[in-house]
């Protein structure tokens, strides 16, 4: 695929290493759903629980759970690893990331993204971090003379 000026190419990650998968999965449908028109082109990435990468299917990404994902993946789709995910996400205008928890919020995905220039969608890297870490926050709350409940 190569950018093109009549249409917004974009990735969606789903997936993660977290118990919070199959939620991951629901949003990445919805984001999906709702970026459905002729301007817009989505393609969505799959990460097993051992960070594994994967480039899926639209229809795919409709299975029901991710033990769906996780039995065939291997034999369904190429595994691309951290630096070939990279490289794929350079075709992309931008990068949707929709995994939850650890991994996906804690500032590891968005430091592999700024690492390797890829454009994407959220928190950088020290605003994750300090969200995943409650304690931390708010530290940087009353440091900053903001309320923290």
């Amino acid at each position: 695929m190569s950018k093109s000026s009549s249409s917004l190419h974009i990735a969606v990650l789903c997936g993660g290493p977290s118990q919070e998968r199959g939620i991951s999965l629901n949003s990445a449908r919805s984001v999906i759903d709702h970026l459905s028109d002729s301007q817009i082109e989505v393609t969505p990435f799959y990460v097993d629980p051992h960070l594994n990468f994967y480039e899926l299917g639209r229809a795919q990404i409709y299975s029901n759970t991710p033990s769906d994902f996780d039995f065939k993946l291997a034999d369904t789709y190429q595994r691309l690893d951290e630096d070939g995910l990279c490289r794929r996400l350079k075709d992309f205008d931008l990068v949707f990331p929709a995994i939850h928890g650890a991994f996906g919020e804690d500032g590891s995905l968005q430091g592999l993204f700024e690492m390797a220039d890829v454009p994407y969608a959220g928190c950088g890297v020290f605003a994750s971090a300090a969200g995943m870490d409650k304690i931390r926050q708010k530290e940087l709350y009353a440091r900053a003379g903001l309320p923290a409940l």
